[in-house]
Formats: C-alpha cells, sequence, structure tokens
C-alpha cells in the first residue's frame, strides 16, 4: 500500500474498531469434555478477518512444527498480518502413534488443529473477541484492558443469560451469574445461587 505512515495508522485503526466489535451471540461455545472452558473458534475469527480487513489480512505459517513426543503434542507458529500490523500466534494439538510403527496416525489433522489454534492466538493478540469472553475470564475486571466499560450483546445482563446447565435444586437453567459465583466459590456442582447450601459457602470461605 502506497501510503504515508499517518495514512496507514488511519486505515489499520479503522479497520481494529471493526476486528475487536462483538460477535454475534451464541458465538462463544464451551469444550464439550470442560463447561468451564469458554472459547470461540476459529470460523468466526476468519470471517471477521474477512469481513472487516478483506484483502489487507494475511496468516502463515513460520518454521516447521515441532513435535513433543512426552507429551503427545505438535506446536506451530504463525503470522497473523492486518495492513502493515503483525503478531505471531502459537498453537497446539494432540497426536496420536500407531503401535507397531511408532507414526503419528493424524499428523495432517494434528498440524491444522494446532494451526488454528495458533490464528486464534494471533487474534487475540489483536484483541478480537475480548469483548465476547471478557465474561469469562478474570483479567477483563482489570481496568487496563479497556473493558472496564459496560459491555453490550454477549457480555451484558449476565443476570438474564442462561447457561447451559441447570440448578440441582429447581431444575431451572442457571444464570451466567451464577456461574461466576459458583466459579469464584470453587463449587462443582449446579447451583443458583440462592439455592448453594451454606456449608459449601461457609466452607470454600473458610479456605480462601
Amino acid at each position: 500500500m502506497n501510503l504515508s505512515p499517518e495514512d496507514l495508522q488511519k486505515v489499520y485503526r479503522e479497520i481494529h474498531d471493526q476486528l475487536i466489535a462483538e460477535f454475534p451471540p451464541g458465538t462463544v461455545e464451551y469444550r464439550e469434555n470442560d463447561s468451564d472452558s469458554k472459547y470461540i473458534p476459529v470460523q468466526p475469527y476468519i470471517h471477521r478477518l474477512e469481513t472487516a480487513a478483506g484483502m489487507h489480512w494475511s496468516w502463515r505459517l513460520s518454521g516447521q512444527p515441532q513435535i513433543f513426543d512426552r507429551e503427545e503434542q505438535i506446536m506451530v507458529t504463525g503470522i497473523l498480518k492486518i495492513v502493515e500490523a503483525e503478531r505471531e500466534g502459537i498453537g497446539f494439538a494432540n497426536f496420536q502413534r500407531y503401535e507397531d510403527t511408532g507414526k503419528i496416525k493424524n499428523l495432517k489433522y494434528a498440524i491444522l488443529s494446532a494451526s488454528s489454534d495458533a490464528l486464534r492466538n494471533a487474534c487475540d493478540l489483536f484483541e478480537m473477541g475480548w469483548k465476547d469472553l471478557a465474561p469469562y475470564r478474570k483479567w477483563a475486571k482489570n481496568p487496563g484492558t479497556g473493558l472496564s466499560v459496560p459491555l453490550t450483546g454477549a457480555g451484558k445482563n449476565m443476570e438474564e443469560q442462561s447457561s447451559h446447565r441447570n440448578c440441582v435444586v429447581c431444575q431451572k437453567p442457571l444464570t451466567l451469574n451464577d456461574e461466576e459465583y459458583l466459579k469464584e466459590l470453587n463449587i462443582k456442582h449446579p447451583y443458583h445461587r440462592e439455592h448453594i447450601p451454606q456449608h459449601l459457602v461457609k466452607n470454600q470461605t473458610k479456605n480462601r
């Protein structure tokens, strides 16, 4: 782009404002084996990059994938470029080996999965998805993140939004506010805040 540094900065800021906007409700998902692990799949990130940056973004892997035999994981790094700004992401994926040959049986899938993880990591360094993940991240309460203003969409009305779990007492869906309170108290079973047994609250308060 044959633009002055000032004009490049202006273009980047205009694109960045679109990149960090909240995603549609329902974009944040939870992993099937860990209901406390909220994340955004790679596809919404790619769609946002396409719609906001168009031809002004690119993604490439940097270096060769690294294999960690002991952990049975593969690691890749990649560079996400938006206008003239670059961020390096790092990603991991698990792999399995054939018992007879020792070869990795799902190498291609593992590399693709690690690459997607790396792209999400690079998007995070551009502050993409922060507003959507803020209700589930302790760091979001830090005013230095710039997220100390009231959030809209996915980040508002935690008292009203339902989680995927039902209270063991009344069998009604928990709210995101209930989930956050349970997480603070390290209580695994789903309870509405008003239905939490007092002995659990007292025990967790003592352990703090």
